[in-house]
């Protein structure tokens, strides 16, 4: 009877070991994620949420299209935050309304795998600046392709 309870203890003991390092290890890659995730949201909030000049060229195409094709009112874009808190990779993005086609740009959250990407392609976070670039001219093509010029 000795060694069965002796046995039976020295499971519950490695079980308990096997499930701490585990914790511990989890615990280890999310605060890894968590630093790598902060640089990310600092590059995507300084160059696109709160970059008024992207804001500024967003409202100018916006404006344009209203005026070029006065009859259709769904030129219009917006921004959806998501709770960075979360374990969603989506995390914020930007949608830019033309007529009932919506045109997206948003940060993908994902370890060192983070990117970006619009309605056609995907950016490594670095390349920021040429996602924008794209994103904006997909808007233009796609206006053009709606209206057959």
């Amino acid at each position: 009877m000795r060694s069965l309870e002796n046995r039976l203890k020295d499971l519950e003991i490695k079980l308990i070991e096997i499930q701490d390092n585990k914790k511990r290890l989890r615990d280890k890659v999310q605060k890894r994620e968590s630093e790598i995730h902060k640089k990310f949201i600092n590059i995507w909030k300084k160059e696109a949420l709160n970059n008024k000049s992207f804001h500024a060229d967003l409202d100018k195409i916006a404006s344009s299209l209203r005026k070029l094709d006065p009859k259709n009112k769904r030129y219009f874009w917006k921004i959806f935050e998501f709770d960075i808190s979360k374990k969603e990779n989506l995390k914020d993005n930007f949608t830019f309304y033309v007529n009932d086609e919506r045109l997206h740009f948003q940060l993908n959250l994902n370890g060192l795998y983070t990117d970006l990407s619009t309605t056609t392609e995907s950016f490594k976070i670095d390349k920021i600046k040429k996602a924008k670039e794209v994103y904006l001219n997909e808007i233009i093509e796609t206006f053009k392709e709606q209206n057959y010029l």
